[in-house]
């Protein structure tokens, strides 16, 4: 071709139909690429977890509020004037600790007189013995009458019960005269004292509660159980059954409010035989050792009931699940390809792993890892988790 002949225009114009006709081939080569049913991705490599059913060993936790084993007033048992008191408010005291003094001063006279009363007696006791002893010996020999001998009988006898009613009421004194001293009843923190000294106290129910001890060694840890029935039915016992559950003294830790465990075992050994109908709920209480006093009675903790064990379930690693919003959801890798599959949960387990209710199979292939790469039929390279 000549120059004469060459036109800018008709160049361009060819140049761009060149252009079309690569691009057009390009698509096609794609689409035929993509028809031929060739992945545009590589697969991806997934770490999965197998899931199989097993029995799984569960902790129920359940709110609780510590109580003392018992709690018992300090009374004025005899009327008298408050002398003295022997405590500090608040502090620790042991069973038969001398708590109060009251006035004993007219308790000490009456036991006095009444030990006069026992020497007395004796004395009449003793004669009258001695005549006893001398008319029987005599009415064998018929020196004596048998009206005189009844006499001597009838006073023995007589004197012999004045000695004990002379006791009787010694000891009535004595008992009167220790009760001025005012001893703890239990072991146990003892509360703020009620009765200023000088008053005169144990006349009324009003003035006769001098101060409470609130025994603190061991405390109750009381909480309810919901729906009972059901617990039944989902859980065995690691030892004994739900028949004899007191008896098999499982192990409940305590978890105090700052989120601390205590560092001794309790003992579940009470639950109740009644619903509350107020909360449906059954009460349950455990029994603690709290020698060191850091289970305060009155105190909120979360209690951990543990031997119980689920049998024959699913439990997968936390960090499988996922949400949208039809619900929680798993992928599996299934012919090498991701799936989702919806799932019911229960409790969280030991090792950050769950229960699944429903939704798995057994032999289902869990993906754990890319999880947020991966969408509904992805292509998928399993690599299955060795078990720990």
């Amino acid at each position: 071709m000549s120059l004469h002949n060459f036109s800018p225009l008709k160049y361009g114009i060819a140049a761009a139909v060149c252009l079309l006709f690569i691009s057009g081939c390009e698509k096609g080569a794609d689409a035929a690429q993509g028809a031929a049913g060739m992945p545009q991705m590589p697969p991806l490599p997934v770490n999965t977890f197998t899931a199989h059913k097993r029995d799984i060993p569960i902790n129920l936790e359940y709110p609780a509020r510590i109580k003392s084993v018992q709690q018992v007033q300090v009374v004025a048992r005899v009327p008298g004037t408050l002398e003295k008191k022997f405590f500090k408010d608040g502090s620790l005291v042991k069973e038969g600790t001398l708590l109060y003094q009251i006035d004993p001063a007219k308790y000490q006279a009456a036991y006095d007189v009444a030990k006069a009363q026992v020497s007395v007696a004796d004395a009449a006791f003793k004669q009258a013995e001695r005549n006893w002893e001398r008319s029987e010996k005599l009415y064998e020999k018929n020196a004596v009458s048998q009206r005189e001998y009844d006499q001597a009988l009838s006073a023995y006898e007589t004197a012999k019960a004045q000695v004990e009613a002379a006791n009787a009421a010694l000891s009535n004194a004595k008992v009167d005269l220790d009760y001025t001293k005012i001893k703890a009843t239990a072991s146990g923190n003892i509360g703020q004292n009620l009765q200023d000294l000088g008053s005169y106290v144990g006349t009324s129910a009003a003035n006769s509660v001098l101060t409470t001890i609130t025994q603190t060694n061991p405390v109750y840890a009381e909480f309810s159980l919901p729906d009972i029935e059901l617990l039944k039915k989902r859980y065995t016992l690691a030892r004994g059954d739900w028949k004899s559950i007191t008896n098999a003294k499982l192990p409940v830790k305590i978890f105090t409010p700052a989120g601390e465990s205590y560092e001794k075992l309790g003992t579940f050994d009470f639950l109740d035989n009644l619903v509350d109908p107020q909360t449906a709920t059954i009460k349950a209480r455990a029994t603690f050792n709290n020698k060191d006093g850091v289970l305060i009675p009155g105190l909120f903790v979360r209690v951990s009931l543990e031997g119980l064990i689920q049998k024959g379930v699913f439990a997968i690693p936390q960090k499988a699940l996922l949400q949208d919003p039809m619900g929680t959801y798993v992928l599996i890798a299934k012919d090498k390809k991701a799936s989702k599959v919806y799932v019911s949960v229960e409790n969280t387990i030991a090792n950050s792993e769950i229960i699944i209710q429903s939704g798995l199979n057994e032999g289902d292939e869990v993906i754990l890892d890319n999880l947020t790469k991966l969408k509904d039929g992805a292509a998928v390279t399993p690599i299955p988790k060795k078990a720990e």
